[in-house]
């Protein structure tokens, strides 16, 4: 049965028509209210974001100029600094030199007494000193406001080298340092190697080594050369007696024990005025006497 009934011309609706037509009002309203908020939500914080924008630009601008302050004012102190008298170098202490006259270290390292000890490149001085041949450790400190400390360790002579016509210093090991100079020069043993004797380099520091300690009763000034032969294997020559020792290698503790006996004997009876050769092989000693005249 319907329930609207018709009265004077006009459809009456019930209340449950009445309740749903409200309750669409009331949703449309809301919807409308949220898109309201939700718009002028959106426009505030387009507005915070340029504000932010505008204040990140602004703190920007301002380091920019900041920094460019802060270079500018550096730049004034540099140029101040390394023109000022308070750092001229005056004192330059060198320690380890020994072939290197200390003239020789400030001009290899660059350093000019008198110069501004700041505008010094500590990184360039080391490096002009080792590329020396002398050179083989260096440290530079600078201490403000006018000295530089230079300590050196040299690359030691141990023998004279010839080798293309040239005389050079060699290490203990035979290997070449620096041309011999006048300006440097230090009388030392001729070191040579015959072919196939390369092996016997090895032996030179331990050679020296026994020199040094007294194992050999041979004073370093005598000795006036040295051969690696393959045959004799390491063979002395001492200029003031005339006399040539052999060591071979192949026992090299055995044979140069047994060769510093046979000296030490030798000298306690007198005879090594008439011995011409020594040589300490095989696990044996030979002595070669000076013929008769």
């Amino acid at each position: 049965m319907p329930l609207a009934l018709k009265k004077k011309g006009r459809v009456a609706r019930n209340a449950y028509t009445r309740a749903a037509l409200s309750g669409k009002t009331e949703q449309k309203r809301a919807d409308k209210g949220a898109r309201l908020v939700a718009t002028i939500w959106r426009k505030l914080g387009n507005v915070g974001r340029l504000k932010n924008v505008a204040l990140l630009v602004g703190l920007l601008l301002a380091g920019g100029m900041l920094l460019g302050g802060l270079c500018v004012a550096s730049l004034w102190l540099y140029n101040k600094a390394v023109t000022s008298d308070f750092f001229l170098t005056r004192h330059v202490d060198v320690t380890g030199n020994v072939r290197l006259s200390r003239e020789m270290v400030l001009q290899y390292g660059g350093i000019v007494e008198g110069g501004n000890s700041l505008a010094v490149s500590i990184a360039q001085v080391e490096r002009g000193l080792r590329q020396t041949p002398w050179v083989e450790e260096v440290s530079v400190k600078r201490l403000l406001p006018d000295r530089f400390v230079i300590r050196l360790k040299e690359r030691m002579p141990s023998f004279w080298v010839h080798r293309d016509g040239v005389l050079y210093y060699a290490n203990e090991r035979g290997e070449i340092i620096a041309p011999v100079e006048s300006r440097n020069f230090l009388s030392l043993p001729t070191l040579s190697t015959e072919s196939g004797a390369e092996d016997a380099l090895a032996y030179l520091p331990r050679l020296l080594k026994a020199l040094q300690g007294g194992a050999l009763p041979v004073e370093a000034g005598a000795l006036a050369a040295v051969t690696l032969s393959p045959g004799r294997g390491i063979e002395l020559y001492l200029e003031d007696r005339e006399m040539r020792l052999s060591i071979a290698t192949d026992d090299w503790d055995g044979n140069l024990a047994r060769l510093g006996l046979a000296l030490g004997d030798l000298a306690r009876r007198h005879e090594l005025r008439s011995v011409r050769e020594v040589r300490a092989v095989n696990g044996s000693v030979w002595v070669v006497l000076n013929q008769p005249a």
